[in-house]
């Protein structure tokens, strides 16, 4: 799944990230979700339908010695979304994985893991090693974020902006955010022909010029 409409749609639903969070976790068929999380069976079922659908999960069939075959249900994808809002900032990016891979590890890896999990509190401490540095990861890229917004900010008190129409404002807003896109990109973004946003973008500089 790639669309981040789509998966924002997903995850804004309470019952589905209860669903999420719990298949993430290990596999599950509805009956056991249903009962681990106190939501109706319909709705399980209807709301996994729909996230398979959409490509969050991905569903398959296992045998039972108890009855009839259950139908489990993991995630198919794995994806990293940001959202970031500032003045002058709206921007959203994700990093997707892509599909997640089958496990092919060999009968010998799968035993050393084994041996490898059983040290509980050897592993927990590297995953708080781990979360430390993401923790101090982000702490640099709010410090980045907040450098960067800064520089638009300084540079938008610098002009006047009532001298230039809301389009131009706009498309000055997307020359600031977006510094790696050509006249043809931001045409695109803007909905406007590549000629007008070129004339529009020397309309800014010879305003600027005259300041």
């Amino acid at each position: 799944m790639t669309d981040m409409d789509g998966i924002l749609s997903m995850v804004e639903n309470p019952t589905r990230r209860k669903i999420l969070q719990a298949v993430v976790r290990e596999p599950h068929y509805p009956l056991q979700l249903s009962k681990e999380l106190g939501i109706s069976q319909q709705a399980v079922v209807k709301n996994l339908n729909l996230m398979e659908k959409e490509g969050l999960v991905v569903s398959y069939r296992e045998s039972s010695d108890r009855g009839p075959d259950r139908i489990f249900y993991k995630p198919s994808s794995e994806f990293t979304i940001t959202i970031d809002m500032r003045d002058s900032m709206f921007e959203m990016r994700m990093i997707s994985v892509g599909e997640k891979p089958e496990d092919g590890r060999s009968g010998e890896t799968e035993e050393a893991d084994r041996r490898e999990e059983r040290r509980l509190e050897e592993v927990r401490a590297k995953i708080s090693s781990i979360d430390r540095q993401i923790a101090e990861f982000d702490r640099r890229r709010a410090a980045m974020i907040r450098q960067r917004n800064d520089l638009i900010n300084e540079f938008l008190d610098s002009i006047d902006l009532r001298n230039l129409d809301y389009g131009r404002r706009e498309l000055l807003y997307d020359m600031l955010n977006r510094p790696n896109w050509s006249a043809e990109d931001i045409s695109k973004s803007l909905g406007f022909n590549e000629s007008v946003v070129s004339r529009m973008i020397d309309d800014i500089l010879e305003m600027m010029n005259k300041e």
